[in-house]
């Protein structure tokens, strides 16, 4: 695993204007969901393959339904080979194509640890419960993190272990909740009668039947500073306040170019906070000039080093309009409402069809659909507009 240190000096000094990407049609959806479902050759049973192919051509045509069945025909598959990885790939396939709790229980299940019990969803009264991410990025302690509401209220104990930029945001959330950091040794360590995975959490908290889901539970940020940083703002001028982000150091993503950004920023009213990370001068200085005197870029937020700071920046705004990035995560489990563009990739964090985000309800989401930038983001400046529409100085 490369050294986070070094990952985030990259960030930091990252000019992340979007470059201009040239051929990226529905062609490359194809080539990205291949790449998604490739599995190592010793397992190259015909059915796979074909599932495998059809599935890819079903994401191709945008036929949802076909995939999410030869996804759910793979992940059976996994399971009857004894694949953990092709099991875990149907899983978080599954995940963007709608195929409710199944997906929780493949993804759980290829995440479970030899040798280590892992919970089964029976009482935890007198029981101490350790969760653990075992892998994934940044966004699953904000996609999961409510569902340590109803284990904390049920278990006798209940340590996370959490990067280590969130410890205060989940240790304000959760008071009872003993908050460990990842990296200062090994979960196994942690006194604990049973072991889970965020998935496992959801495979038993978020059941098929809506009615039976755990409610979302916001994240808290530092209220204190949540008025401070909002205070500070509106002295700059009057309201509503929108944060927004636009680049990325992933490659493979299909930006907005900052030109497209003129109008939907020229449009919105108000104050404009910048939420980037990375060297943000070049791009700041163009935004300027199409919102002369509205665009603010706070300093002192630096998302990078001070995760707990950036989350009251986000608090602090009456919306958020943002590309795919750890931002919108974090608005979305602040409970802020937050307008998220989508390219036409087959990507794991959101899903692949609808406007709505299950784990984040004060999400929307504005899809590419394969044409230019241009529709998109006045669709989301339309969306915005109607977030804020009765917002000024307050709330």
């Amino acid at each position: 695993m490369p050294n986070r240190r070094s990952i985030l000096e990259k960030a930091k000094a990252a000019d992340l204007r979007p470059q201009g990407v040239d051929g990226k049609g529905l062609k490359k959806v194809l080539d990205r969901a291949k790449k998604f479902f490739r599995r190592p050759s010793r397992h190259a049973e015909e059915s796979v393959e074909r599932h495998v192919s059809l599935m890819a051509q079903s994401v191709e045509r945008r036929d949802w339904h076909a995939a999410r069945d030869h996804a759910l025909a793979l992940g059976l598959l996994g399971e009857q080979l004894g694949d953990p990885g092709l099991v875990k790939k149907a899983g978080r396939g599954l995940r963007r194509l709608g195929g409710g709790n199944r997906a929780w229980q493949l993804i759980a299940s290829s995440k479970q640890v030899p040798g280590r019990p892992e919970w089964d969803g029976g009482d935890l009264a007198d029981c101490k419960l350790a969760v653990e991410r075992r892998e994934g990025d940044l966004a699953i302690f904000f996609q999961f993190a409510s569902l340590l509401g109803p284990v904390v209220a049920t278990a006798n104990r209940c340590t996370v272990l959490v990067e280590p930029r969130l410890a205060p945001l989940y240790r304000r959330t959760y008071p009872a909740l003993d908050v460990r950091l990842e990296g200062e040794g090994e979960v196994a360590a942690v006194d604990a009668d049973v072991f889970a995975s965020f998935e496992t959490l959801a495979k038993f908290f978020w059941p098929d039947e809506p009615t039976a889901r755990a409610p979302f539970i916001p994240l808290e940020p530092d209220r204190r500073l949540v008025a401070e940083l909002r205070s500070t703002y509106l002295n700059r001028g009057s309201g509503p306040l929108i944060g927004f982000a636009w680049g990325s150091l992933n490659k493979s993503k299909d930006l907005p170019a900052l030109d497209d950004w003129r109008a939907l920023l020229g449009n919105l009213p108000g104050r404009l906070i910048s939420l980037q990370y990375g060297d943000v001068g070049p791009a700041l200085a163009e935004f300027e000039r199409w919102a002369p005197g509205r665009i603010i870029h706070d300093a002192s937020v630096d998302q990078l080093s001070d995760m707990d700071r950036f989350a009251a920046q986000i608090a602090a705004l009456d919306a958020v309009v943002t590309i795919s990035n750890t931002g919108a995560n974090l608005a979305g489990a602040l409970g802020v409402p937050t307008v998220v563009m989508l390219d036409d990739g087959f990507r794991l964090s959101w899903p692949a069809f609808g406007d709505t985000v299950a784990t984040y309800p004060t999400v929307r989401l504005v899809r590419k659909g394969g044409q230019e930038w241009a529709s998109a983001m006045q669709e989301a400046g339309g969306r915005v507009m109607q977030i804020v529409g009765g917002v000024g100085d307050g709330r």
